[in-house]
């Protein structure tokens, strides 16, 4: 028994000693793990090189709109927040791109409809829609039409665009029109009925909106100033590649003049008192009124005003209307005394008959007698 195990041991520091030894000649390998990546799915598929062009031109184009605002209004919105850059991150969107600044917008979910008619992308048209929520419809805030490579046309809908153009653009509903094109970057950029609020009571509709990048004047822009949807100033703004920036705003109509009352004759100064050119005449009461009529100095004690050519027997019969007791008056001869006027035949003032006593009794009894009423003079 103790001899195998003598024999056992002596087999094993033999093999260990031949194991040693070979590992000592032998070569060392040493063994290296590679890992392998297997490409995902959105970095293996190709881009789309025309919707990149697309995203750059409205990148650049919401660029130049945030500074045509600025010359027009004095304040600067702030990036992407013009329909340029809503249709820009629609695009972005498109392509799972994370869109930043989502605050910014009350909305920022979109929808894009795009058609390539072409085998290299050109041309192809499409749509873009602005979906809030599953259970709400979407609403189409653009449709764009690109007719080859290098140009782009885009019509906005405002009524959908209140966010960015104001609740004025949106009542006034014009669809804008414009037209980009460039090569490797923006080089043109022209838009029609541009409507956008200014103000909450004022809007600028622009009918002239055009950027050349290698024109005298980078931007130009014409149209008017609207307040409470009334178009009340024009407005005209140039920005220069040299030189000042020049911004023009013209009242289209005069402000109303209070009305001026018309000017006394000449040599003529108005009584106080007196009333005006072409209002009613007031005089007192028993006074007749002004009249065209001729005047003649030998009438001054008749019923008339004096100094009217009055015939008599129209006054003597307007005296009698007015005076009753005029008809038991006996008109005296011409050859009377005048001193007698208004007593009777026989009668002298000189020597009054004396009265007669009557009983108190008789005298309260009888009625008082109507004394006899003369002429009034100046009736």
């Amino acid at each position: 028994m103790k001899l195998c195990c003598l024999i056992i041991l002596s087999l094993t520091a033999l093999g260990l000693s031949s194991c040693f030894w070979k590992k000592e000649d032998g070569p060392v390998v040493e063994e290296k793990v590679v890992k392998v990546l297997t490409p995902k799915a959105e970095d293996s598929a190709p881009r789309d090189k025309s919707l990149d062009v697309l995203v750059r031109y409205l990148a650049e184009a919401d660029g130049i709109h945030r500074e045509a605002w600025w010359v027009l209004t004095a304040a600067r919105p702030p990036i992407s927040k013009s329909p340029f850059g809503k249709v820009q991150r629609a695009l972005l969107a498109s392509q799972n791109i994370k869109l930043t600044n989502k605050s910014m917008f009350r909305c920022d979910r979109y929808l894009v409809k795009r058609d390539v008619l072409g085998l290299l992308g050109y041309p192809q048209k499409g749509e873009v829609f602005e979906k809030c929520s599953d259970k709400a419809d979407a609403k189409r805030i653009a449709s764009f039409d690109v007719p080859k490579e290098g140009e782009l046309n885009l019509i906005f809908y405002p009524e959908n665009l209140q966010e960015v153009l104001g609740l004025g653009a949106g009542i006034l509903n014009r669809q804008i029109h414009c037209s980009l094109k460039g090569k490797e970057k923006l080089e043109s950029l022209n838009c029609k009925d541009w409507a956008q609020d200014r103000t909450k009571e004022q809007m600028i509709r622009l009918d002239v909106y055009d950027y050349q990048k290698s024109g005298k004047n980078l931007i130009k822009l014409r149209g008017k100033v609207y307040e409470n949807l009334t178009d009340i100033r024009k407005i005209e703004a140039d920005v220069p590649m040299e030189g000042k920036i020049t911004v023009t705003e013209t009242e289209l109509y005069a402000p109303e003049e209070p009305p001026v009352a018309p000017a006394p004759a000449p040599g003529v100064t108005p009584a106080p008192g007196a009333p005006k050119a072409g209002g009613p005449v007031s005089m007192p009461s028993g006074q007749a009124p002004a009249s065209n009529e001729p005047l003649h100095p030998r009438n001054p004690e008749l019923g008339m005003p004096a100094g009217r050519d009055v015939d008599p027997d129209v006054l003597l019969q307007r005296q009698r209307s007015q005076n009753p007791g005029m008809d038991m008056i006996e008109v005296p001869p011409e050859n009377a005394d005048p001193s007698n006027e208004g007593f009777p035949e026989g009668y002298d003032p000189n020597n009054p008959p004396v009265p007669e006593p009557q009983d108190e009794s008789q005298q309260q009894q009888l009625p008082p007698q109507e004394q006899p009423q003369g002429i009034p003079n100046g009736r």
